[in-house]
């Protein structure tokens, strides 16, 4: 009660005498609170594993490896957008390098191996990438 009899006391002396004591503050209404859906991984009608966001249109493929949807791999899997693979965050499907690459191996001890100068190359009932122009790429997306 004391406090309130002291702000009511500021508010009384910073009044212009021409002000009512009793006017009401205005206050701002309350932000609206701006929420974007996560993004999921699903399995499209065709067997493909998406990336979708929350009005259900696919953003993004996922990497294919071995039969299914690529593996996590310090946190990050493989995407591939326009025909180029890249990198997103494994649990919330969000791009952190953006698919730019022709083959791209998982990241180990913080770096993965890339290349846009690569070919396919059967071996036996898999295939293997080959290159003569491998890089490094760290999860920041600098070589």
């Amino acid at each position: 009660m004391l406090l309130a009899g002291f702000l009511l006391a500021g508010v009384a002396c910073n009044q212009a005498p021409s002000e009512k004591a009793t006017e009401e503050p205005t206050t701002a209404a309350p932000a609206t609170p701006t929420t974007t859906a996560p993004l999921t991984m699903e399995q499209s009608a065709e067997g493909k594993w998406v990336i979708m966001d929350g009005q259900k249109t696919a953003l993004y493929e996922v990497f294919i490896y071995d039969n299914g949807a690529d593996y996590e791999a310090e946190g990050l899997i493989r995407v591939v957008k326009n025909g180029k693979i890249g990198y997103a965050d494994a649990k919330t499907y969000a791009i952190v390098i953006e698919p730019q690459f022709d083959c791209a191996f998982p990241f180990e001890n913080g770096k993965a191996k890339v290349s846009n100068q690569c070919k396919t190359v059967k071996d036996g009932e898999h295939s293997i990438w080959e290159s003569e122009a491998w890089q490094y790429v760290d999860k920041q997306g600098k070589f």
